[in-house]
């Protein structure tokens, strides 16, 4: 890859290179007729598909991976950005089958050379611009949805996740551009694969921060050359520290408009998966924005195809690299891995759950399982895992099991087809019948709402707009990477997975770069205090008063375990009794 000479005035040293309230944190370099990594090998247009190993948290795998886009975050909070301009140029022309080498008119706009093909973006004065909170993504798109691209969509909801702010260029009442080719009739950006930079200045007319980009040889660049079927990215965490000399490199991971993420590099943590924190900067939004504690978070669900081993392969020997027989805690080496299953953790202390709802979505189809007022559902302890499941064990699945100890068993689980717990479930699938849902691997999400309808849990899982893990397929599962916290939403760290499934159970994933298992902890979650008023547990029907109602039912289910085991001993004795009639008009 040829260096270029960078001209001294491109360059001004002053303070306000070494911090800025904007970074650049990625932008897609792959021609418009590439695949995100692919090879030579298959080359180009549709026939380079087969080759291409990886896809984008957004836009999936896409000829050109969305078109010309850069992604910004705004590291200060109440950041006013009107006024601001992003200058970029191509230092050594690009080319293109479907986009040429660009050629410049001779004017110049920024870089004091107007034969360098070169374009510069400026924030217009409009209100929303005027107070970024920290932490905020910004991508800019040249291409709208109908070819490939995004148009603008500005909405900002950081509780339910949604902390990314996307402007299509020929929304000029938020952004104007102007640029000096002539040959291109596009909107004015231009991103090449051949050493592009790209500069922040302020309102003022001051750098910001400097140029970032392939070939500087004054920081900006940590990469190597990037290649058409590349993007460019930090591989670091922004924060108000970003400066040209952070870790700016050529990858071929994209996560457009959400957390990079990345294999290190280094040699003390090689080929270890990364991913970019904006917690420190996101916290105090939060705070003044968003609920402490979430009533409960998805931490698991099977993304396994019905004909297919977790992990592929064969029955004895799954596809990893080293091949291993990956299985799960329950079901053990399966095909299907025991079907459309998923699995919650209860966030928050006597948590009622009577009359919510769980709503799914998968690419092309949605659906829903409606809670009953049973009581099972009136009082769930926190650090309590809920497994949802919709074949029975005599088919491979699990039957319905409530019991529950709070210390040797924190797990129950619930078959979806159990009347008594699940008064139906509703699906767009042709043929669908009530008590069966789905899990997929086809962008899966799920969202919770309590019995008045409220959100209650923003959507979580691979489609979600947070989702920033790698793609789930046929032969993975998708799990929360990280200790359960009373802060865990759906910016916190999914991932996919084919080499350990876990139902039932907490998590686990290898450490890097030691290479141990580790094991999902709730620690932190069960001393955080989050909690509703507790119900009476002893009010079995949830009607309001302890009577004989209640009395009948706990008899009726003498020596059982589930609701009516009030002091969770795995067992409904004369223990429980003695607590209902201790509790008797309460």
């Amino acid at each position: 890859m040829k260096t270029i000479a960078i001209p001294a005035f491109a360059f001004i040293a002053s303070a306000h290179c070494l911090a800025s309230d904007l970074i650049l944190n990625e932008w897609n370099c792959i021609r418009d007729d590439c695949w995100l990594n692919s090879t030579d090998l298959c080359g180009v247009g549709p026939a380079g598909e087969p080759c291409a190993t990886d896809q984008d948290t957004f836009f999936g795998r896409r000829m050109g991976n969305g078109g010309d886009w850069i992604e910004l975050v705004v590291t200060r909070d109440h950041a006013d950005l009107r006024g601001w301009k992003l200058q970029w140029l191509v230092a050594a022309g690009g080319s293109s089958t479907t986009t040429p080498a660009p050629i410049a008119s001779g004017t110049d706009v920024w870089y004091g050379d107007g034969s360098v093909a070169q374009g510069e973006i400026a924030f217009t004065q409009d209100p929303l611009w005027g107070d970024v909170r920290a932490g905020t993504i910004i991508t800019v798109t040249r291409d709208g949805t109908a070819i490939g691209g995004l148009d603008t969509d500005v909405s900002f909801d950081p509780c339910a996740g949604d902390w990314w702010m996307n402007v299509k260029l020929t929304s000029t009442a938020l952004l104007t551009s102007t640029w000096n080719i002539t040959n291109i009739a596009l909107p004015a950006l231009y991103i090449s694969h051949q050493n592009w930079w790209c500069r922040v200045v302020d309102a003022q007319g001051n750098i910001a921060i400097d140029a970032v980009g392939e070939g500087l040889t004054q920081g900006g660049w940590a990469g190597t050359g990037i290649s058409k079927f590349e993007v460019a990215k930090l591989e670091d965490n922004p924060g108000p520290g970003t400066t040209i000399f952070s870790n700016y490199q050529d990858a071929n991971h994209s996560s457009f408009g959400t957390l990079n993420r990345w294999n290190s590099d280094l040699p003390a943590d090689f080929n270890c998966p990364k991913r970019q924190d904006m917690s420190a900067l996101r916290s105090a939004v939060r705070a003044e924005l968003c609920p402490s504690c979430l009533p409960l978070v998805l931490n698991e669900y099977n993304g396994v195809k019905a004909t297919t081993f977790l992990g592929g392969g064969t029955a004895t020997q799954d596809a990893n690299v080293p091949p291993g027989t990956a299985s799960d805690a329950q079901f053990g080496r399966v095909l299907g891995n025991g079907g459309d299953w998923m699995e919650l953790v209860i966030t928050t202390d006597h948590l009622d759950m009577r009359g919510w709802r769980l709503d799914w979505t998968e690419v092309g189809a949605s659906g829903s399982i409606q809670l009953s007022n049973n009581s099972f559902w009136q009082d769930l302890r926190i650090g309590t895992i809920v497994t949802l499941i919709q074949k029975t064990t005599a088919e491979g699945g699990l039957s319905t099991d409530l019991s529950y100890n709070g210390t040797t068993d924190i797990w129950v689980n619930v078959n979806t087809r159990d009347t008594a717990l699940v008064t139906g479930t509703t699906s767009t699938k042709a043929g669908h019948v009530s008590g069966n849902f789905t899990t997929s691997n086809d962008r899966w999400t799920l969202s919770v709402r309590d019995s008045s309808g409220a959100v209650v849990m923003p959507a979580m899982g691979e489609g979600s707009v947070a989702y920033s893990g790698g793609n789930v397929n046929g032969e993975d599962i998708c799990r929360l990477r990280q200790d359960v916290l009373p802060s865990t939403d759906s910016t916190s760290w999914f991932d996919d997975a084919g080499s350990a499934s876990t139902f039932g159970r907490p998590n686990t994933w290898t450490a890097c770069p030691a290479g141990i298992t580790v094991t999902q902890s709730f620690t932190a979650l069960l001393a955080s205090g989050c909690q509703t008023a507790p119900t009476n547990p002893a009010d079995l029907n949830g009607d309001g008063v302890v009577n004989g109602a209640d009395l009948g039912i706990l008899l009726g289910a003498w020596t059982q375990s589930g609701p009516t085991d009030l002091n969770r001993d795995g067992i409904t004795n004369g223990a429980d009794l003695g607590i209902l009639l201790g509790s008797w008009g309460a």
